[in-house]
């Protein structure tokens, strides 16, 4: 036996171990490889599947002559537009906006109980009760400054409210109809 030997002044590589995972490293990239291949192949045949359908379709299209309308089946799709118009209207007005600017001109005391829009007359009818009417006046005000074009307080009445405590106590109903907010 040699005493001179120092086994750990040299470093042991573990050859085997080395070569099974890159064995191991080898086949997981060309299984990878065969699967990125195969998605390949049904991506571009499903894209000439697509164009033959599309050259079959442009080829239909091209014999046809567009269809003649009576000037009743135009008024009737005409009709039916104007209908669609004012459903896209209705629908692209920014509800959040609004209720952000009302509730930034509510003072305290004034709860709202309901908004009811009349798209046709561009106005809004909003309910709800007030504290008392310096809060009422105080919310008129702020609706007037705000740049509506005109603000009526259409009803007003006295109601008993929950004060949230378990009593009840007077407050005012109203009833207003702002116009120009769509």
């Amino acid at each position: 036996m040699k005493l001179s030997i120092n086994l750990a002044s040299r470093r042991y590589v573990n050859q085997r171990a080395m070569q099974m995972v890159f064995i191991l490293l080898v086949l997981a990239l060309v299984a990878i490889l065969l699967l990125q291949g195969n998605s390949l192949l049904q991506d571009y045949q499903l894209s000439q599947s697509y164009r033959t359908h599309l050259a079959e379709l442009q080829k239909e299209l091209k014999g046809t002559l567009p269809e003649r309308l009576s000037p009743a089946e135009i008024a009737e799709r005409r009709l039916l537009y104007e209908q669609a118009d004012v459903l896209l209207t209705r629908d692209s007005f920014r509800w959040t906006v609004l209720f952000d600017k009302m509730e930034k001109l509510t003072p305290d005391g004034v709860s709202y109980q309901g908004f009811t829009p009349d798209y046709e007359k561009s106005n809004l009818k909003v309910s709800g009760v007030a504290k008392d009417l310096a809060a009422l006046q105080s919310l008129l005000d702020n609706l007037y400054a705000a740049g509506f074009d005109q603000v009526y307080l259409r009803n007003k009445g006295e109601s008993s409210v929950d004060d949230g405590r378990g009593g009840k106590r007077l407050a005012l109903t109203f009833s207003l109809d702002v116009e120009g907010v769509f």
